[in-house]
């Protein structure tokens, strides 16, 4: 599996927030939701950070079975539909957006 995760940097004015994160989880959302081969999208919000990291508003996660599969995604028309409902909404957003492609991991349990 592939996770192509979109990092939002930054903030939003608080004014705006409600506002900016309605549209993020709806809107947004659910032109992600339309990739053809997505497997599964999320929307992720830090709850705290460490001091010093960076401040990351929220993340997306788009899971794709290959690389291939996200770059016939990311060819797709659904992207112009994606780029259209963020140009929407990300005025009021004040930072830098950047893009990470990850392999699926791997993964342990913790102790019981």
């Amino acid at each position: 599996m592939i996770i192509r995760s979109a990092v939002l940097e930054g903030t939003v004015a608080e004014e705006a927030r409600a506002a900016f994160d309605h549209q993020m989880t709806t809107t947004v959302l659910a032109a992600i939701a339309r990739y053809p081969g997505l497997i599964e999208v999320r929307l992720r919000r830090p709850l705290e950070a460490e001091a010093g990291a960076p401040p990351v508003y929220m993340l997306f996660e788009l899971c794709f079975p290959s690389l291939e599969a996200m770059h016939a995604a990311l060819a797709s028309p659904i992207r112009q539909e994606v780029r259209a409902r963020l140009a929407e909404v990300m005025k009021d957003f004040q930072g830098k957006v950047y893009h990470l492609v990850l392999d699926g991991g791997v993964s342990a349990k913790g102790a019981a």
